[in-house]
Parts: structure tokens; C-alpha cells; sequence
């Protein structure tokens, strides 16, 4: 009777040793899936025309490609790098990429904003958020675009909407002396972004 009672509590204890184990790979399952989504670097329309404000006049026109407006992007964004975090922003033939890397434990995580350009009756441009991650896991977009515009010093003509996902370029507020720029044509696919020269 004793023997039973002896076999069933060290029963009882490997049952209790084996789920614990089961439940510590678990743990350690779901920690690594998340681990590797984080770490993992991710893959890589034309817009309609727009007018000029009613109280301007057009005195040019700026016609530019994809690599030349990467690379006006890219040397404006110099300024606003830190150690903490590095970014780069690049028209693709489909979409325009915020990626960045920042510093998380010591460890550098890449981290992407996938963007739809949108042309607004103003002259401004509207960056829509299609697809916010870190590595390859996604994000919540509203929640990424609170966090930027909490965290990171911008220029004051880039606004960011979190509410409709959207970050605002004032292309207008980037004025110098009495010309400032508004957006005429962003055509991705075609290679083609034409912006007019606007005096006040």
C-alpha cells in the first residue's frame, strides 16, 4: 500500500515536471518567433493634378526623377539623424520607405513605414501609412505615428496625423523668401515628379 502511495506522488511529481517544461519551450518559443520577426529585415500611382493657391502666381516649373528627389530627401534628412536612431527615406516605383534602425538592448533593429503619396488641392503632399514593422513583425501605424511625432524633432512643415495614418508635407511652409513649392504631378511608376514654383 505504502509502494502505491510512493508511485502515485512521484507520478504526480513527473507529470508537474513535464508541463512545467512544456510551458517553459512555450515561453521560449514565442520569445524567439518575436525575436527573429524583430530582427528580421523586411523586403522592399500616379497622383492627380493639382492647382495653385487662388492668390499665387506659377512662375516655374521643377520637373525631377526618383534618384534626384532621393537624394534632396536623404541630404535634408542629414540634420535629423541621431545615435540613437538613423533614417533614410526613398521613392521605390511603387511606394515611398522610411527605414530606419534604432538602438534596442544594445542591438541595432530595422524598422520600415511603407507610404502611398497623396497630392492635396493645397500643393502639400500626403504620405498615407500603408504598413508600419520592425524587422518583419507589424505595427500598429497610429500608434507608430503618436511615438515619431512624441519622439523625433521634425521640421515645421511636416505634420504628422495619427488619427488618418497620414504624415502631412506643407510644401508651402518650406518657402524661401516669396517662392515656395507646391505639388503638380508624383508619378511613381512613370518616374515623374513635377512640383511648380509658386510666388506669394
Amino acid at each position: 500500500m505504502r509502494q502505491m502511495k510512493e508511485q502515485k506522488k512521484s507520478q504526480k511529481k513527473s507529470i508537474w515536471k513535464w508541463l512545467f517544461f512544456l510551458l517553459l519551450a512555450i515561453n521560449l518559443a514565442g520569445m524567439a518567433f518575436v525575436a527573429v520577426r524583430v530582427l528580421m529585415p523586411r523586403d522592399q500611382a500616379t497622383l492627380s493634378q493639382v492647382s495653385a493657391p487662388k492668390d499665387a502666381v506659377k512662375v516655374g516649373q521643377l520637373d525631377l526623377n526618383r534618384d534626384q528627389i532621393n537624394q534632396l530627401v536623404n541630404g535634408y534628412l542629414e540634420s535629423y539623424q541621431s545615435k540613437e536612431m538613423s533614417y533614410k527615406f526613398y521613392l521605390s516605383n511603387n511606394q515611398a520607405v522610411l527605414e530606419a534602425s534604432y538602438q534596442l538592448f544594445g542591438t541595432s533593429v530595422p524598422f520600415y513605414v511603407y507610404f502611398q503619396p497623396l497630392a492635396l488641392e493645397n500643393g502639400s503632399v500626403a504620405l498615407s501609412v500603408t504598413s508600419v514593422s520592425a524587422g518583419s513583425l507589424s505595427l500598429p501605424a497610429n500608434t507608430v505615428l503618436s511615438y515619431i511625432k512624441g519622439s523625433l524633432k521634425l521640421p515645421d512643415f511636416v505634420q504628422i496625423d495619427s488619427k488618418n495614418d497620414q504624415i502631412i508635407i506643407e510644401l508651402a511652409k518650406a518657402s524661401s523668401h516669396n517662392i515656395s513649392i507646391s505639388a503638380n504631378k508624383i508619378d511613381l511608376a512613370n518616374d515623374q515628379f513635377s512640383f511648380d514654383l509658386i510666388k506669394k
